[in-house]
């Protein structure tokens, strides 16, 4: 059986979550937005998001690019690599969908941030949930930057000419493989364009690599503790331990599948990992990066004429997030860590190693 939150922690969450900043630092925004456009729709945004993250306080959102395997099929052999015409078509169309809101800001750069947060708006910051779409062609980082995107991830949970990714959140196998030298440089010039380096898909050998070669703090988007709930989508101890070392964040992750919450017990599961992962690190190293995947995939269903076979997301839609930290509240935390863990840490760390 999950949390029942009393209405007196849910007040006290609301209230929170209305003062002080929040962050989900990982949302397959973009690529929805142009799977919707697809099946006829518009202002994606505005009818499917709005409401919800403004009923949750949310301030600013980290929005990837992902790109589905089978466009990465369709254009192999095509140059910079496959899928470079999706990741722009993505970024046009988030662009797109956004540019009349007046309650929206694309996140390019310090002012923009600064502007978000002090006029109570929703930022959305671009970044690229893997790089297969550049091959080994390090170049490619400029063109997206100057496109606005600023971070990356090397990899999803597969191989590409820079490194390979941990296996599937449905899976449970160790994949072997670390950096390419093409990665490598791909680190280092990231680094010198201030763009933040995501390891949440990244496969253990590569997560110590980074670890070497990395001097500036990286954060692990969506991820959570592998303690916790035994899935390498998550981190172990030592990794935990050596994000933070370098001053990094790591976002709890709220699919059923990692937090291991598939019996049903969401916010308990939610909780534990956050939990510990405060005992262990610190509160200034935690804080949320959903992946809330249900409308992404329904979007996707709709585009083959189907409806969402199951639900994934440990919650309904952004607007439940003040639950979690209600959860929180209630079992004990301290609204100090929660002012950090909600968003603080994560507007921290873009102040200090992005804008």
């Amino acid at each position: 059986m999950d949390i029942k939150v009393k209405q007196e922690y849910l007040e006290r969450a609301v209230k929170l979550h209305k003062d002080n900043p929040v962050v989900d630092a990982h949302l397959d925004l973009a690529g929805e937005i142009l799977l919707r456009k697809r099946n006829g729709e518009r202002d994606i945004v505005k009818n499917h998001y709005l409401n919800h993250l403004k009923a949750a306080g949310i301030n600013l959102i980290f929005s990837s690019i992902y790109i589905e395997n089978g466009v990465l099929e369709e254009g192999k052999g095509k140059e910079p690599g496959p899928g470079w015409e999706n990741a722009l078509l993505q970024i046009g169309a988030l662009k797109e969908d956004v540019e009349e809101l007046s309650d929206v800001v694309l996140l390019y750069g310090k002012e923009d941030l600064e502007r978000t947060l002090a006029e109570k708006k929703i930022g959305i910051l671009i970044y690229m949930e893997g790089l297969d779409c550049i091959g080994e062609n390090i170049s490619k980082l400029d063109e997206l930057y100057d496109l606005g995107v600023r971070g990356c991830a090397l990899t999803w949970s597969r191989a590409n000419a820079l490194g390979t990714g941990c296996c599937k959140a449905s899976e449970y196998r160790q994949i072997p493989g670390g950096l390419t030298d093409a990665g490598v440089e791909a680190v280092r010039h990231m680094e010198k364009r201030s763009m933040f380096l995501d390891v949440s898909h990244l496969n253990d050998d590569g997560f110590e690599q980074v670890v070497k070669i990395s001097r500036r703090p990286f954060i692990a988007t969506h991820s959570g503790s592998r303690r916790v709930f035994d899935n390498f989508r998550n981190l172990t101890d030592e990794q935990m331990d050596a994000l933070a070392g370098q001053g990094g964040v790591m976002g709890v992750n709220g699919c059923k599948y990692i937090a291991g919450s598939a019996l049903g017990n969401h916010l308990e599961m939610l909780c534990r990992h956050i939990e510990y992962e405060v005992e262990l690190i610190g509160a200034e190293h935690v804080g949320y990066g959903f992946d809330l995947c249900d409308s992404y995939d329904r979007a996707k269903a709709a585009l083959r004429g189907k409806e969402l076979a199951s639900r994934d997301d440990c919650l309904l839609d952004h607007g439940q997030i003040p639950l979690l930290t209600a959860a929180l509240l209630q079992r004990g935390m301290e609204e100090e860590n929660l002012q950090k863990i909600i968003g603080g840490n994560f507007v921290e760390y873009l102040q200090k190693a992005v804008f």
